[in-house]
Protein backbone atom coordinates (compact mmCIF):
# COMPACT_ATOMS: atom_id res chain seq x y z
CA UNK A 1 0.00 0.00 0.00
CA UNK A 2 2.83 2.39 0.86
CA UNK A 3 4.51 1.65 -2.46
CA UNK A 4 1.29 2.38 -4.33
CA UNK A 5 0.89 5.66 -2.44
CA UNK A 6 4.43 6.69 -3.31
CA UNK A 7 3.81 5.89 -6.96
CA UNK A 8 0.64 7.95 -6.97
CA UNK A 9 2.45 10.85 -5.29
CA UNK A 10 5.25 10.71 -7.86
CA UNK A 11 2.71 10.65 -10.68
CA UNK A 12 0.84 13.64 -9.23
CA UNK A 13 4.15 15.48 -8.86
CA UNK A 14 5.04 14.88 -12.49
CA UNK A 15 1.53 15.84 -13.58
CA UNK A 16 1.66 19.25 -11.91
CA UNK A 17 5.18 19.89 -13.15
CA UNK A 18 4.13 18.94 -16.69
CA UNK A 19 1.12 21.24 -16.44
CA UNK A 20 3.44 24.08 -15.44
CA UNK A 21 5.78 23.40 -18.39
CA UNK A 22 2.84 23.23 -20.82
CA UNK A 23 1.41 26.47 -19.45
CA UNK A 24 4.83 28.07 -19.95
CA UNK A 25 4.77 27.08 -23.64
CA UNK A 26 1.19 28.28 -24.10
CA UNK A 27 1.78 31.63 -22.37
CA UNK A 28 4.98 32.30 -24.28
CA UNK A 29 3.54 31.56 -27.72
CA UNK A 30 0.32 33.39 -26.81
CA UNK A 31 2.35 36.50 -25.97
CA UNK A 32 4.46 36.18 -29.13
CA UNK A 33 1.43 36.10 -31.44
CA UNK A 34 -0.89 38.44 -29.53
CA UNK A 35 0.26 41.73 -31.20
CA UNK A 36 -0.26 40.50 -34.81
CA UNK A 37 -3.71 42.10 -35.42
CA UNK A 38 -2.63 45.27 -33.59
CA UNK A 39 0.32 46.23 -35.82
CA UNK A 40 -1.92 47.77 -38.48
CA UNK A 41 -3.67 49.82 -35.76
CA UNK A 42 -0.37 51.20 -34.46
CA UNK A 43 0.69 51.86 -38.06
CA UNK A 44 -2.49 53.85 -38.74
CA UNK A 45 -2.12 55.82 -35.48
CA UNK A 46 1.58 56.64 -35.76
CA UNK A 47 2.00 56.66 -39.55
CA UNK A 48 5.09 54.48 -39.98
CA UNK A 49 5.87 52.62 -43.22
CA UNK A 50 5.39 48.95 -44.10
CA UNK A 51 9.16 48.50 -43.94
CA UNK A 52 9.19 49.90 -40.40
CA UNK A 53 6.29 47.63 -39.44
CA UNK A 54 8.08 44.53 -40.68
CA UNK A 55 11.27 45.67 -38.92
CA UNK A 56 9.35 45.78 -35.63
CA UNK A 57 8.08 42.26 -36.27
CA UNK A 58 11.48 40.93 -37.37
CA UNK A 59 13.47 42.39 -34.48
CA UNK A 60 11.80 39.69 -32.40
CA UNK A 61 14.15 37.31 -34.17
CA UNK A 62 17.11 39.21 -32.69
CA UNK A 63 15.93 38.22 -29.22
CA UNK A 64 15.29 34.59 -30.14
CA UNK A 65 18.52 34.14 -32.09
CA UNK A 66 20.69 35.78 -29.42
CA UNK A 67 19.19 33.36 -26.91
CA UNK A 68 19.71 30.32 -29.15
CA UNK A 69 23.35 31.30 -29.70
CA UNK A 70 24.16 31.88 -26.03
CA UNK A 71 21.67 30.24 -23.66
CA UNK A 72 20.32 27.32 -25.70
CA UNK A 73 21.88 24.59 -23.57
CA UNK A 74 22.05 26.46 -20.24
CA UNK A 75 18.97 24.74 -18.79
CA UNK A 76 20.91 21.43 -18.97
CA UNK A 77 23.21 22.84 -16.28
CA UNK A 78 21.18 25.45 -14.44
CA UNK A 79 17.84 23.58 -14.32
CA UNK A 80 14.58 23.72 -16.27
CA UNK A 81 12.49 25.77 -13.83
CA UNK A 82 15.46 28.00 -13.12
CA UNK A 83 15.41 29.02 -16.81
CA UNK A 84 11.64 29.10 -17.41
CA UNK A 85 10.89 31.58 -14.62
CA UNK A 86 13.36 34.27 -15.83
CA UNK A 87 12.18 33.64 -19.39
CA UNK A 88 8.59 34.34 -18.37
CA UNK A 89 9.71 37.54 -16.64
CA UNK A 90 11.06 38.70 -20.02
CA UNK A 91 7.68 37.81 -21.56
CA UNK A 92 5.89 39.90 -18.92
CA UNK A 93 8.31 42.81 -19.42
CA UNK A 94 7.54 42.69 -23.13
CA UNK A 95 3.78 42.80 -22.45
CA UNK A 96 4.17 45.81 -20.13
CA UNK A 97 6.29 47.60 -22.76
CA UNK A 98 3.69 46.92 -25.45
CA UNK A 99 0.92 48.23 -23.20
CA UNK A 100 2.78 51.47 -22.42
CA UNK A 101 4.19 52.00 -25.94
CA UNK A 102 3.86 55.48 -27.41
CA UNK A 103 6.08 55.09 -30.49
CA UNK A 104 7.57 52.50 -32.83
CA UNK A 105 10.81 52.26 -30.82
CA UNK A 106 8.90 51.04 -27.79
CA UNK A 107 7.25 48.40 -29.98
CA UNK A 108 10.71 47.27 -31.10
CA UNK A 109 11.92 47.03 -27.50
CA UNK A 110 8.82 45.01 -26.58
CA UNK A 111 9.46 42.58 -29.44
CA UNK A 112 13.11 42.07 -28.40
CA UNK A 113 12.07 41.31 -24.81
CA UNK A 114 9.42 38.87 -26.04
CA UNK A 115 11.95 37.19 -28.34
CA UNK A 116 14.45 36.67 -25.52
CA UNK A 117 11.74 35.20 -23.31
CA UNK A 118 10.54 32.92 -26.10
CA UNK A 119 14.01 31.57 -26.77
CA UNK A 120 14.60 30.82 -23.09
CA UNK A 121 11.21 29.29 -22.27
CA UNK A 122 10.58 27.09 -25.30
CA UNK A 123 13.92 25.29 -25.10
CA UNK A 124 13.78 24.64 -21.34
CA UNK A 125 10.09 23.66 -21.30
CA UNK A 126 10.43 21.29 -24.26
CA UNK A 127 13.32 19.51 -22.55
CA UNK A 128 11.38 19.39 -19.27
CA UNK A 129 8.38 17.74 -20.94
CA UNK A 130 10.52 14.91 -22.30
CA UNK A 131 12.08 14.30 -18.89
CA UNK A 132 8.79 14.48 -16.99
CA UNK A 133 7.04 11.98 -19.27
CA UNK A 134 6.99 8.48 -17.72
CA UNK A 135 9.55 6.30 -19.52
CA UNK A 136 10.70 9.43 -21.42
CA UNK A 137 7.93 9.04 -24.03
CA UNK A 138 9.32 11.48 -26.59
CA UNK A 139 6.39 11.11 -28.98
CA UNK A 140 3.76 12.06 -26.39
CA UNK A 141 5.90 14.90 -25.05
CA UNK A 142 6.40 16.30 -28.56
CA UNK A 143 2.67 15.98 -29.29
CA UNK A 144 1.70 17.83 -26.11
CA UNK A 145 4.28 20.52 -26.80
CA UNK A 146 2.99 21.00 -30.36
CA UNK A 147 -0.62 21.08 -29.11
CA UNK A 148 0.02 23.88 -26.61
CA UNK A 149 2.21 25.70 -29.11
CA UNK A 150 -0.68 25.64 -31.61
CA UNK A 151 -3.23 26.69 -28.98
CA UNK A 152 -1.07 29.65 -27.97
CA UNK A 153 -0.45 30.69 -31.57
CA UNK A 154 -4.20 30.58 -32.25
CA UNK A 155 -5.39 32.15 -28.98
CA UNK A 156 -3.03 35.16 -29.11
CA UNK A 157 -4.29 36.84 -32.30
CA UNK A 158 -7.85 35.68 -31.55
CA UNK A 159 -7.89 37.57 -28.23
CA UNK A 160 -6.51 40.77 -29.76
CA UNK A 161 -8.92 40.49 -32.73
CA UNK A 162 -11.88 40.32 -30.36
CA UNK A 163 -10.38 43.24 -28.43
CA UNK A 164 -10.49 45.27 -31.65
CA UNK A 165 -14.08 44.21 -32.24
CA UNK A 166 -15.11 45.41 -28.79
CA UNK A 167 -13.23 48.68 -29.25
CA UNK A 168 -12.40 50.24 -25.89
CA UNK A 169 -8.99 49.33 -24.49
CA UNK A 170 -8.02 47.21 -27.50
CA UNK A 171 -4.36 48.22 -27.14
CA UNK A 172 -4.31 47.66 -23.38
CA UNK A 173 -6.31 44.79 -21.95
CA UNK A 174 -4.94 42.01 -24.22
CA UNK A 175 -1.55 42.67 -22.62
CA UNK A 176 -3.12 42.62 -19.17
CA UNK A 177 -4.30 39.11 -20.06
CA UNK A 178 -0.69 38.22 -20.91
CA UNK A 179 0.58 39.60 -17.61
CA UNK A 180 -2.03 37.64 -15.63
CA UNK A 181 -1.23 34.44 -17.54
CA UNK A 182 2.49 34.96 -16.96
CA UNK A 183 2.10 35.51 -13.21
CA UNK A 184 -0.16 32.46 -12.91
CA UNK A 185 2.35 30.31 -14.82
CA UNK A 186 5.28 31.51 -12.70
CA UNK A 187 3.29 30.71 -9.54
CA UNK A 188 2.51 27.23 -10.84
CA UNK A 189 6.16 26.62 -11.73
CA UNK A 190 7.32 27.69 -8.27
CA UNK A 191 4.62 25.92 -6.25
CA UNK A 192 4.33 22.66 -8.22
CA UNK A 193 6.34 19.82 -6.64
CA UNK A 194 9.16 18.96 -9.02
CA UNK A 195 10.76 15.48 -9.03
CA UNK A 196 14.10 15.77 -7.28
CA UNK A 197 16.05 13.89 -9.97
CA UNK A 198 14.63 15.77 -12.99
CA UNK A 199 15.63 19.08 -14.51
CA UNK A 200 17.52 20.37 -11.47
CA UNK A 201 20.65 22.47 -11.27
CA UNK A 202 23.79 20.41 -11.86
CA UNK A 203 25.71 20.25 -8.56
CA UNK A 204 29.01 21.11 -10.28
CA UNK A 205 27.64 24.07 -12.25
CA UNK A 206 29.44 27.37 -11.68
CA UNK A 207 28.62 30.60 -13.47
CA UNK A 208 32.30 31.51 -13.56
CA UNK A 209 33.08 28.39 -15.61
CA UNK A 210 30.07 28.60 -17.95
CA UNK A 211 30.58 29.49 -21.62
CA UNK A 212 27.99 29.70 -24.44
CA UNK A 213 27.60 26.49 -26.42
CA UNK A 214 28.51 26.96 -30.10
CA UNK A 215 25.88 26.11 -32.70
CA UNK A 216 27.40 23.86 -35.36
CA UNK A 217 26.55 21.03 -37.76
CA UNK A 218 28.94 18.11 -38.42
CA UNK A 219 30.33 18.15 -41.96
CA UNK A 220 28.96 14.69 -42.76
CA UNK A 221 25.40 15.87 -42.02
CA UNK A 222 25.50 19.12 -44.01
CA UNK A 223 23.55 17.66 -46.96
CA UNK A 224 20.72 16.29 -44.84
CA UNK A 225 20.74 19.44 -42.72
CA UNK A 226 20.51 21.70 -45.78
CA UNK A 227 17.49 19.76 -47.05
CA UNK A 228 15.68 19.88 -43.69
CA UNK A 229 16.55 23.56 -43.20
CA UNK A 230 15.25 24.40 -46.69
CA UNK A 231 11.95 22.67 -45.87
CA UNK A 232 11.45 24.50 -42.55
CA UNK A 233 12.44 27.84 -44.11
CA UNK A 234 9.86 27.25 -46.84
CA UNK A 235 7.16 26.47 -44.27
CA UNK A 236 7.96 29.45 -42.07
CA UNK A 237 8.14 31.96 -44.93
CA UNK A 238 4.40 31.97 -45.53
CA UNK A 239 3.64 31.87 -41.81
CA UNK A 240 5.80 34.94 -41.23
CA UNK A 241 3.89 36.84 -43.92
CA UNK A 242 0.59 36.12 -42.16
CA UNK A 243 2.02 36.87 -38.72
CA UNK A 244 3.45 40.24 -39.73
CA UNK A 245 1.34 41.56 -42.60
CA UNK A 246 -1.66 39.21 -42.77
CA UNK A 247 -4.16 41.70 -41.28
CA UNK A 248 -2.75 44.52 -43.43
CA UNK A 249 -3.00 42.30 -46.51
CA UNK A 250 -6.64 41.54 -45.69
CA UNK A 251 -7.61 45.18 -45.19
CA UNK A 252 -5.55 46.87 -47.92
CA UNK A 253 -5.67 44.31 -50.74
CA UNK A 254 -8.65 42.05 -50.10
CA UNK A 255 -11.10 44.73 -49.02
CA UNK A 256 -11.94 43.49 -45.51
CA UNK A 257 -12.63 46.77 -43.70
CA UNK A 258 -13.15 45.32 -40.20
CA UNK A 259 -9.69 45.10 -38.56
CA UNK A 260 -10.98 42.52 -36.07
CA UNK A 261 -12.07 40.17 -38.86
CA UNK A 262 -8.80 40.81 -40.70
CA UNK A 263 -6.83 39.79 -37.61
CA UNK A 264 -8.67 36.48 -37.41
CA UNK A 265 -7.00 35.36 -40.65
CA UNK A 266 -3.66 35.23 -38.81
CA UNK A 267 -5.27 33.15 -36.04
CA UNK A 268 -6.94 30.84 -38.58
CA UNK A 269 -3.62 30.31 -40.37
CA UNK A 270 -1.91 29.24 -37.13
CA UNK A 271 -4.77 26.90 -36.21
CA UNK A 272 -4.86 25.25 -39.63
CA UNK A 273 -1.08 24.82 -39.69
CA UNK A 274 -1.23 23.14 -36.27
CA UNK A 275 -4.06 20.82 -37.35
CA UNK A 276 -2.09 19.93 -40.47
CA UNK A 277 0.96 19.03 -38.40
CA UNK A 278 -1.08 16.72 -36.17
CA UNK A 279 -2.77 15.09 -39.16
CA UNK A 280 0.55 14.48 -40.88
CA UNK A 281 2.60 13.16 -37.94
CA UNK A 282 1.74 9.50 -38.64
CA UNK A 283 2.02 9.76 -42.41
CA UNK A 284 5.08 8.55 -44.36
CA UNK A 285 7.63 11.33 -44.83
CA UNK A 286 7.91 10.74 -48.59
CA UNK A 287 4.15 11.21 -48.98
CA UNK A 288 4.23 14.44 -46.99
CA UNK A 289 7.12 15.63 -49.12
CA UNK A 290 4.78 15.54 -52.11
CA UNK A 291 1.61 16.74 -50.34
CA UNK A 292 3.18 19.62 -48.37
CA UNK A 293 4.97 21.64 -51.09
CA UNK A 294 2.26 20.87 -53.66
CA UNK A 295 -0.51 22.15 -51.38
CA UNK A 296 1.61 25.19 -50.55
CA UNK A 297 2.09 26.00 -54.24
CA UNK A 298 -1.66 25.70 -54.87
CA UNK A 299 -2.42 27.93 -51.89
CA UNK A 300 0.08 30.57 -53.03
CA UNK A 301 -1.50 30.59 -56.49
CA UNK A 302 -4.91 31.13 -54.92
CA UNK A 303 -3.45 33.94 -52.77
CA UNK A 304 -2.17 35.71 -55.89
CA UNK A 305 -5.62 35.35 -57.45
CA UNK A 306 -7.24 36.72 -54.29
CA UNK A 307 -5.01 39.80 -54.37
CA UNK A 308 -5.70 40.43 -58.08
CA UNK A 309 -9.49 40.05 -57.66
CA UNK A 310 -9.82 41.40 -54.07
CA UNK A 311 -11.80 38.27 -53.19
CA UNK A 312 -12.30 37.48 -49.47
CA UNK A 313 -13.45 33.96 -50.37
CA UNK A 314 -10.31 33.21 -52.37
CA UNK A 315 -8.21 34.70 -49.58
CA UNK A 316 -9.93 32.41 -47.07
CA UNK A 317 -9.18 29.41 -49.30
CA UNK A 318 -5.57 30.57 -49.72
CA UNK A 319 -5.21 30.88 -45.94
CA UNK A 320 -6.37 27.31 -45.39
CA UNK A 321 -4.30 25.85 -48.25
CA UNK A 322 -1.03 27.64 -47.45
CA UNK A 323 -1.37 26.76 -43.76
CA UNK A 324 -2.04 23.11 -44.55
CA UNK A 325 0.88 22.95 -46.97
CA UNK A 326 3.23 24.73 -44.56
CA UNK A 327 2.22 22.41 -41.71
CA UNK A 328 2.90 19.29 -43.75
CA UNK A 329 6.22 20.66 -45.04
CA UNK A 330 7.24 21.54 -41.48
CA UNK A 331 6.59 17.95 -40.40
CA UNK A 332 8.90 16.75 -43.18
CA UNK A 333 11.61 19.14 -42.01
CA UNK A 334 11.41 18.15 -38.34
CA UNK A 335 11.26 14.43 -39.15
CA UNK A 336 14.25 14.72 -41.50
CA UNK A 337 16.49 16.50 -39.00
CA UNK A 338 15.40 14.27 -36.09
CA UNK A 339 16.26 11.13 -38.06
CA UNK A 340 19.83 12.16 -38.86
CA UNK A 341 20.88 14.02 -35.69
CA UNK A 342 22.93 11.81 -33.29
CA UNK A 343 21.64 12.03 -29.68
CA UNK A 344 24.91 13.48 -28.39
CA UNK A 345 24.79 16.30 -30.98
CA UNK A 346 21.02 16.75 -31.26
CA UNK A 347 20.82 19.94 -29.21
CA UNK A 348 23.35 21.84 -31.29
CA UNK A 349 21.99 20.58 -34.61
CA UNK A 350 18.39 21.43 -33.75
CA UNK A 351 19.45 24.86 -32.49
CA UNK A 352 21.16 25.48 -35.84
CA UNK A 353 18.04 24.20 -37.61
CA UNK A 354 15.77 26.71 -35.85
CA UNK A 355 18.38 29.42 -36.22
CA UNK A 356 18.08 29.07 -40.00
CA UNK A 357 14.28 29.15 -39.75
CA UNK A 358 14.21 32.34 -37.67
CA UNK A 359 16.75 34.12 -39.85
CA UNK A 360 14.77 33.23 -42.96
CA UNK A 361 11.57 34.48 -41.32
CA UNK A 362 13.19 37.83 -40.57
CA UNK A 363 14.70 38.14 -44.05
CA UNK A 364 11.41 37.38 -45.80
CA UNK A 365 9.39 39.77 -43.67
CA UNK A 366 11.92 42.61 -44.01
CA UNK A 367 12.10 42.02 -47.76
CA UNK A 368 8.32 42.14 -48.15
CA UNK A 369 8.12 45.33 -46.09
CA UNK A 370 10.93 47.05 -48.04
CA UNK A 371 9.60 46.19 -51.49
CA UNK A 372 6.05 47.11 -50.47
CA UNK A 373 7.21 50.68 -49.94
CA UNK A 374 9.16 50.67 -53.25
CA UNK A 375 6.90 48.88 -55.78
CA UNK A 376 3.58 48.59 -53.93
CA UNK A 377 2.00 46.06 -51.60
CA UNK A 378 0.03 44.12 -54.22
CA UNK A 379 3.02 43.71 -56.56
CA UNK A 380 5.21 42.60 -53.67
CA UNK A 381 2.72 39.96 -52.46
CA UNK A 382 2.35 38.53 -55.98
CA UNK A 383 6.15 38.46 -56.30
CA UNK A 384 6.36 36.72 -52.92
CA UNK A 385 3.91 34.02 -54.00
CA UNK A 386 5.94 33.43 -57.16
CA UNK A 387 9.30 33.15 -55.38
CA UNK A 388 8.03 30.81 -52.65
CA UNK A 389 6.24 28.66 -55.25
CA UNK A 390 9.51 28.28 -57.20
CA UNK A 391 11.31 27.39 -53.94
CA UNK A 392 8.66 24.75 -53.12
CA UNK A 393 8.94 23.27 -56.62
CA UNK A 394 12.75 23.20 -56.28
CA UNK A 395 12.44 21.29 -53.01
CA UNK A 396 10.28 18.70 -54.75
CA UNK A 397 12.78 18.36 -57.61
CA UNK A 398 15.70 17.91 -55.19
CA UNK A 399 13.74 15.31 -53.22
CA UNK A 400 12.99 13.31 -56.36
CA UNK A 401 16.49 13.63 -57.83
CA UNK A 402 18.13 12.49 -54.58
CA UNK A 403 15.62 9.64 -54.29
CA UNK A 404 14.15 10.92 -51.03
CA UNK A 405 10.78 10.29 -52.66
CA UNK A 406 9.69 8.26 -55.66
CA UNK A 407 6.81 9.09 -57.99
CA UNK A 408 6.56 5.56 -59.34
Amino acid sequence: MAGAGQTTGATDSRGLAMSAALMAIFTTIFASNLPTPLYSVWQAQWGFSSAALTAVFSIYVLGVVSTLLTLGALSDKLGRRQMMVPGLLFIMAGAVTFMLATDIYALGAARVLTGIGTGIVTGASSAALVELEPNENWTRAATLSALFFTLGAFAGPTVSSFALKWGAGALTWPFIVTIVLTLATIALLILAPWPSHIGQRHPEFRWSAWRPTPVKVPRELLGAFAFAAAAICLAWSTGSLYASLGPSLATKLIGISDRANAGLFAAAWQLMAGISQFACKRQPVDRMLIVGPTTLIIGLGVMAAAVMTSSPWLFTLATMATAGGAGATGVVAIASISNVAPPEQRGGIISAFYLMAYLTMATVVLGVGFFSDVVGFATTVIGFTSIISVAALSLLIVAISTKRVSLW
